[in-house]
């Protein structure tokens, strides 16, 4: 089963298309943590400029 899969029942088949594929949940979570990163990177600018 696929960590990011939320489909329901999962890709627990073993069929020809199993794996490869990117849910929205894994999409969604990857996009998280790069605003997250470019935020924090701000964050540190902003108190470069004013210390």
């Amino acid at each position: 089963m696929d960590l990011f899969d939320v489909e329901p029942g999962g890709r627990d088949s073993h069929g020809p298309d199993t794996g490869g594929g990117w849910s929205w949940c894994g999409v969604i979570t990857v996009g998280v943590f790069v605003l997250l990163a470019v935020l924090i990177s701000w964050v540190f600018g902003l108190m470069g400029r004013i210390l």
